[in-house]
């Protein structure tokens, strides 16, 4: 119970200060490209490199 307790606080207090706002909006766009890049970890080809912005 003390467990519940304090993670519900800890939530409280991220939510307050907005912590969890940042999070919440952060996770998300680093898993975007997740697989991209990992793809050669995983035995795959290399995705082709993208030209550059001019």
């Amino acid at each position: 119970m003390r467990q519940v307790i304090g993670l519900t606080a800890a939530l409280m207090l991220l939510a307050g200060c907005g912590g969890m706002n940042r999070a919440v909006t952060t996770v998300p766009n680093t898993f975007d490209d997740l697989g991209a890049k990992s793809a050669t970890l995983r035995g795959e080809p290399a995705p082709p490199a993208a030209a550059p912005a001019r």
